[in-house]
């Protein structure tokens, strides 16, 4: 079992989506975390801007292995400037069909300008990696699931709720370790713990993480029989 993660910051993977990246490393999975920026105007004071990255760098690292990511890569964006252009729909295909997951993740469209950039040209990338056109070196990958986390804003109309309360514990202990970012996003323990409780009691258990499936490829029915599962 492979599982790919897209986020715009570091910090996003545990803010979305930190529960279930652990949950599937317990089950033996082989994770692998892309940021598309690292993280340069994530300072709170004037004096940490010339080494924030480098900190924030760091962070990650422990991070990966509180949450059991094997692989990461940050392609060193910076903010604000993320954008849906040909060098990163290219990357996001290079990256699927190299490591070929079988379940890619990322940001919910309807958040603020990074997470949203990154949204759509993961979904954009994930569509055509399947497909040959875009080619390089890296041969089709077949296509998987995509799946969309919220981290700003919360999904209006959540689609599935991963029960996390066996990793809630890891998840605040990784967010933790983002002790830069305290000062930049106040609350965040809060945030976490009050969110993964509110996704929690809508399935019945104390904590949980939402998604929505990508709708970009319509779903094959051949046995009808499927319209019956929930």
């Amino acid at each position: 079992m492979k599982i790919l993660v897209f986020c715009a910051h570091p910090d996003d993977e545990v803010i979305g989506l930190g529960g279930t990246i652990r949950k599937f490393a317990n089950a033996g999975a082989d994770i692998r975390l892309v940021h598309f920026s690292a993280g340069a105007e994530g300072y709170a004071t004037i004096e940490e801007k010339s080494t924030i990255c480098a900190t924030r760098a760091a962070e990650v690292e422990k991070v990966c292995k509180i949450l059991g990511i094997s692989s990461y890569v940050n392609y060193g964006l910076l903010d604000w400037s993320l954008s849906v252009d040909n060098s990163t729909y290219r990357r996001v295909i290079e990256e699927i069909r190299t490591f070929q997951p079988d379940a890619v993740f990322t940001h919910f469209e309807s958040d603020y300008h990074d997470h949203r950039s990154v949204s759509k040209v993961v979904a954009e990338g994930h569509f055509h990696a399947s497909l040959a056109c875009a080619m390089e070196a890296a041969p089709v990958w077949k296509d998987v699931p995509l799946y969309h986390f919220e981290v700003i804003r919360l999904i209006p109309e959540v689609e599935m709720v991963i029960d996390i309360s066996d990793t809630m514990a890891d998840k605040l202990k990784a967010m933790e370790v983002y002790a830069s970012q305290t000062g930049v996003v106040g609350g965040a323990d809060q945030m976490l713990e009050s969110r993964a409780s509110m996704r929690g009691q809508s399935i019945g258990v104390r904590y949980g993480e939402a998604l929505v499936s990508n709708k970009m490829r319509p779903r094959k029915i051949a046995d009808l029989t499927k319209l019956l599962e929930k």
